[in-house]
């Protein structure tokens, strides 16, 4: 009850707070009951987790911690103490003013976390892998369908990508809950590293999970899947659908190539602009060697003159469809594309596997796949 309550008072203190000053985020902690002298604070960093600082506990059990601001996206940090197993975990960014009631006692497993919605998202992970493991055992967690589908829902609707990469990097028993080398596994990396491609397209992290998912895919296609895999039901988390005409008059949708197995560029440019034809140019050196093979280029064009689209487009052999003045910028808003050309890869089970910022590493990228 005391916990709920501090997290209460945290979470009116952060609604009515504003960033002010210098941007750093902080933590507060309190240990109830017995507790250490003092904490380890971590972070991570390519697979390793190194300390920060060491945090001095109080005798009411608190501690504290102001930092400067993550560089360029939300950091997962951790806490341990001397003589207990396990750690909380944690992810902070700018402004964010995290909160941690923790049990002397089970300092690695009783524990809150509360601040912002990323924190306690952590802490209801945690808490759901707990629970698990106390039912039914840690060998068997690894496996158990309930949790699995319960955190696939998480991951799908994080909008950050802190959470989806905690989420798939959890192990229970030294094994992981979701393995990119198995089907099943493999898909949910594709759908967290969809969510980087689409609100954090420059944390590294997303680059990593991508890694992750090609390598799965590898093993895949030498490993046949498992007749005993259990079957989950997945949301899409692929691409948003995208349908307009092309200078023809003919409709044409990102859904409808998707069906059909297609593997996609989709592509964002305007035939106006200085990059277009050397960008043009690396797509149809791709289009020539890879759409025998099964890949179809999908490119918007955001030209303000409809006649100037038609001249270019009546000589490309992929589609290519008009986003006129008219039809607004949801589709930019849609990918969080903020400058032309942008250019996104959609895999063959219709998942965002890539997002592409450099035209000269597209071909590299999409020959992952052939």
């Amino acid at each position: 009850m005391k916990n709920k309550a501090l997290c209460a008072i945290a979470g009116a203190a952060l609604c009515a707070a504003s960033c002010s000053g210098p941007a750093g985020w902080s933590l507060k902690g309190e240990i109830e009951g017995s507790h250490p002298e003092k904490v380890a604070l971590e972070g991570y960093n390519n697979g390793i987790w190194y300390l920060i600082d060491s945090l001095k506990v109080d005798a009411g059990g608190n501690f504290s911690y102001k930092a400067e601001a993550p560089a360029a996206y939300p950091e997962i940090f951790r806490l341990t103490a001397s003589g207990h197993d396990g750690g909380i975990y944690f992810p902070a960014d700018s402004c964010d003013k995290v909160t941690v009631l923790a049990s002397g006692e089970h300092f690695g497993t009783g524990y809150t976390l509360c601040g912002t919605p990323a924190a306690t998202t952590f802490g209801r992970v945690d808490s759901l892998v707990a629970a698990t493991v106390a039912a039914s055992g840690a060998q068997a967690a690894a496996t158990n369908t309930d949790l699995r589908r319960r955190l696939v829902d998480i991951i799908t609707a994080d909008t950050t990508g802190t959470v989806a990469f905690y989420v798939v990097g959890k192990a229970v028993g030294g094994k992981q809950i979701f393995d990119p080398s198995d089907a099943f596994g493999n898909r949910i990396y594709g759908a967290a590293a969809q969510v980087f491609s689409q609100y954090a397209p420059l944390d590294p992290r997303g680059a990593a999970l991508r890694r992750s998912y090609f390598e799965g895919r590898q093993a895949l296609g030498k490993m046949p899947e498992s007749t005993s895999q259990q079957i989950i039901e997945v949301p899409e988390a692929g691409f948003i659908n995208i349908e307009n005409y092309d200078d023809r008059g003919v409709r044409h949708s990102l859904a409808d190539l998707a069906e059909k197995g297609k593997f996609i560029v989709l592509s964002f440019t305007a035939y106006g602009a200085d990059t277009s034809v050397p960008y043009n140019a690396i797509l149809n050196d791709i289009y020539t060697r890879y759409h025998d093979r099964g890949l179809e280029i999908f490119q918007i064009a955001f030209d303000s003159d409809e006649q100037t689209w038609k001249t270019v487009a009546r000589n490309l052999p992929w589609i290519t469809v008009w986003n006129s003045p008219a039809d607004g910028a949801s589709a930019l808003v849609s990918y969080n594309v903020g400058a032309f050309p942008a250019t996104f890869l959609i895999d063959r089970s219709g998942v965002i596997a890539a997002r592409v910022t450099n035209p000269d590493d597209l071909a590299k990228e999409v020959a992952k796949y052939f």
